[in-house]
């Protein structure tokens, strides 16, 4: 299927020094102009994780690494900037990053996705077919996937992503903090059986082609300092597997792709509408949401935004080039693959 046109490859966002307000008052600095009166009132509200009575206590575990530092610092400029028009939520993850990374590089080749500030967490439009908004999603956790662990179904995983909604947040379950040198993940996923049959679907490879693809796909992770471990590669350089995907849904889509969630998935109540509570001067320091990783916004950069940072400084580094390398990579399957003769798609 043939989304929006995709991501211009545009700069990172300006980094600033992290100092925490004296108040739970929000001072005004680096917010972006913004048009509606709608917009300016979340604006003046400042960012998303300031509001309310915030935690900050939480920084204090970063306090001896510069690298997370200064990655969280630039991911609190991000809000600052882009919380007028933009709710915010925060994906933590390790394992599954070689496959966000690569659902990122396909998308680059099939659709002209630019993965130059994040990964893709999802990437085949066709398993949004029963699942096409939150509505349709929040029906199947509560009539067909429930009542408990909804979230851990493979149905569930095809589709939805769990997050946080403060970068300061302290559970339920999750702390950014606490969670961004090894990452959240669940260990019962067979991650390189899933790879091969996304590579098969999407498509960038045959039947025969599969394995080996993944293989290339290994030896470009272990070189770039990406942890896969799990998949049967190799450790990162620092031991440190844990990623953190900060997404910003445009404030008249969260409806549509998130709702409000209790652990495991099911649905809290109490803070739906999702969109209202998050455009309040709440406290968001606890509690989780749920979202529908639809490729067709997720690939929209009017829709959603998303920039990625690692918790290994190699891979945070080399990622750039990695992805340059995977998308190298799967231009040279597809050409095989649409030339003409026995090399034909199986």
């Amino acid at each position: 299927p043939q989304f929006p046109h995709a991501h211009a490859c545009a700069p990172v966002l300006t980094h600033v020094q992290f100092q925490p307000p004296s108040s739970a008052a929000h001072v005004p600095g680096m917010g972006s102009c913004v048009g509606s009166a709608a917009e300016r009132g979340q604006q003046q509200l400042g960012p998303q994780s300031y509001r309310g009575t915030p935690d900050w206590r939480p920084m204090d575990l970063l306090k001896n690494s510069e690298h997370a530092k200064g990655l969280f610092n630039g991911l609190f400029a991000h809000e600052e900037q882009l919380c007028g028009r933009y709710a915010v939520f925060y994906h933590s993850y390790s394992h599954a990053a070689l496959l966000y990374e690569t659902r990122a590089a396909a998308a680059a080749v099939l659709h002209g996705y630019c993965p130059a500030q994040a990964p893709l967490p999802r990437l085949l439009a066709d398993d949004f077919g029963e699942t096409p908004d939150a509505a349709k999603l929040m029906e199947k956790v509560a009539k067909e996937w429930g009542p408990t662990k909804s979230d851990h179904r493979t149905e569930f995983r095809r589709v939805g992503i769990s997050v946080m909604c403060s970068l300061l947040a302290t559970g339920p379950e999750c702390c950014m903090q606490v969670a961004f040198f090894e990452g959240y993940s669940c260990k019962k996923i067979a991650f390189r059986a899933v790879l091969e049959e996304e590579l098969l679907r999407a498509p960038c490879a045959t039947t025969s082609e599969a394995g080996p693809l993944v293989d290339q796909l290994l030896a470009l992770a272990a070189e770039s300092g990406l942890d896969t471990s799990i998949l049967g590669g190799k450790p990162s350089p620092s031991g440190h597997a844990g990623h953190l995907l900060q997404i910003f849904v445009r404030r008249d889509l969260v409806d549509r792709l998130c709702y409000a969630a209790l652990p495991y998935g099911e649905i809290d109540k109490e803070r739906m509408p999702l969109s209202t509570w998050l455009s309040g001067n709440n406290s968001f320091g606890y509690g989780q949401a749920r979202i529908l990783a639809h490729p067709q916004h997720f690939m929209d950069p009017e829709a959603v935004k998303m920039f990625a940072v690692s918790a290994d400084p190699t891979f945070q580094e080399n990622r750039a080039k990695f992805q340059e390398d995977l998308q190298k990579l799967f231009s040279e399957s597809l050409h095989r693959l649409r030339a003409p003769g026995p090399q034909l798609r199986e």
